[in-house]
């Protein structure tokens, strides 16, 4: 099994995102490949950017919420045949309008927690590789997309969560050994504790 992680920069826009596609095109077929990969490059900060106007009452969090709307449709556009773009754009519109709702209740609230951070700067890698999964299926090339959030168990620390190395570990062996798919997309970035609540803040996946 080979891991595959893609950052940022490879993954910007939808010109990166091809040529990430294109590379790994050439090394699925030499065995089981999982591929990482991170928010479009920029987004994580934006959303939190967004997230932390909202905690000091400035309505501009709005407008950055759409940047971050309008560059994930933009992408969806850009890399997947109009036919099948309506799941995709229906999927990205829903993630920003849940952000916004998050965002909402900061706004009011005044307050921003580190669980709260940890949900909002999660929403980039599942936006990103849900989109990569799509443009690897609509190129033919069968991808299937994972949630590492089923698979990799942290703390509750918030923003700077640990892993839970030893059931993480058997999590992601007993998902890959079962599964007969060669390609399987997954967020970087995110993971859930014992409650099922969302972390981040760490790096870890295993063969």
């Amino acid at each position: 099994m080979q891991v595959l992680k893609f950052g940022g920069t490879s993954v910007a826009n939808a010109e990166n995102i091809s040529k990430v596609v294109a590379i790994v095109k050439e090394t699925v077929n030499k065995d089981k490949t999982i591929v990482v990969v991170s928010a479009l490059g920029g987004i994580t900060d934006l959303l939190l950017n967004a997230a932390a106007a909202a905690s000091s009452g400035d309505e501009t969090f709005k407008e950055k919420l759409l940047v971050i709307e309008q560059r994930h449709m933009e992408a969806v556009k850009q890399l997947i045949p109009v036919a099948q773009q309506s799941h995709l754009l229906s999927l990205v519109k829903k993630s920003c309008n849940e952000i916004e709702d998050i965002c909402n209740g900061v706004f009011l609230l005044r307050e921003l927690t580190p669980r709260t951070k940890d949900r909002i700067s999660s929403y980039g890698e599942m936006i990103s590789s849900q989109i990569i999964a799509a443009k690897f299926n609509s190129d033919g090339v069968a991808a299937t997309w994972k949630d590492s959030r089923e698979l990799i168990l942290t703390n509750s620390s918030f923003t700077a969560a640990e892993v839970d190395y030893a059931e993480t570990n058997k999590k992601i062996n007993d998902y890959f050994n079962s599964q007969s798919s060669s390609l399987f997309i997954l967020p970087g970035f995110v993971a859930t504790d014992k409650n099922g609540v969302t972390t981040t803040r760490y790096y870890c996946i295993s063969s």
